[in-house]
């Protein structure tokens, strides 16, 4: 099994979405998956120009020439498909967004009618399996359902399958946990178990997907903490920005 995995954290394996993504990734592994992680931050993919070449190419060749050359090889071989993104503005950052728009030479401009709604024809029968990891500062959980509902339609579109989202709320005290003495370990074993069920199932379970996404304080605690924690960066941007 082949696994293509998109990051778009700009602090790359350093960031709060790769808390999740890593051991989820790892669980993969263990269960006997080729895994391939590539970060948007180091690939050159320029926004699509929406002139309909790659849909109407047998090929879907591109117009254009960047990363996207070598990428969409890996992208069609690939079983599953994991799009790992921080929360920004209710969806994805603007780089993943520019690599989901290059998908589409995975379709045929063809329309037909699929599941009750139009849908461009895809260029192979493979139904590949697609996967959300996403988190965010806010404290609720909901507001990761523009997203998941974005992943959930790109599915559909791509003739692909939803297989779940491993989303992290109040992702940054999962950083400090250790040092706060909040419990986490179990957020992390569940992001493995979730790789290895993906494997085995070819679905994330409710259960690790509950455990991932779990509160980690109170929202009255959480509100307590943050914005003493943003006044702190406020202050020192603040004289950066003076000096």
């Amino acid at each position: 099994m082949k696994v293509l995995a998109i990051s778009a954290s700009p602090h790359k394996d350093t960031g709060n979405t790769a808390l999740i993504l890593t051991p989820f990734l790892d669980g993969m592994k263990e269960a006997g998956a080729a895994v391939e992680l590539f970060y948007t931050e180091d690939l050159t993919i320029r926004p699509c120009r929406g002139d309909f070449a790659c849909f109407c190419r047998p090929s879907g060749r591109c117009i254009m020439s960047d990363d996207m050359d070598w990428l969409m090889p890996k992208v069609r071989e690939a079983d599953i498909l994991v799009f790992a993104s921080p929360l920004y503005v209710d969806g994805v950052t603007g780089p993943m967004k520019t690599f989901i728009d290059r998908l589409v030479p995975l379709l045929q401009m063809y329309i037909e009618t699929r599941d009750g709604h139009c849908r461009h024809l895809p260029k192979d029968t493979k139904i590949r399996k697609i996967v959300l990891v996403s988190n965010c500062g806010f404290w609720e959980r909901d507001n990761f359902d523009p997203l998941i509902l974005h992943m959930r339609a790109l599915a559909k579109n791509l003739n692909a399958e939803f297989a779940g989202a491993l989303v992290r709320p109040h992702g940054p005290f999962l950083r400090s946990a250790p040092q706060s003495g909040l419990p986490y370990e179990d957020i992390l074993d569940a992001a493995k178990s979730a790789g290895r069920e993906l494997v085995r199932d070819g679905v994330l379970s409710e259960k690790s997907q509950a455990v991932v996404s779990r509160d980690m304080l109170s929202h009255e605690k959480f509100m307590q903490v943050c914005n003493p924690m943003i006044g702190k960066l406020v202050e020192r941007l603040g004289r950066e920005d003076r000096s």
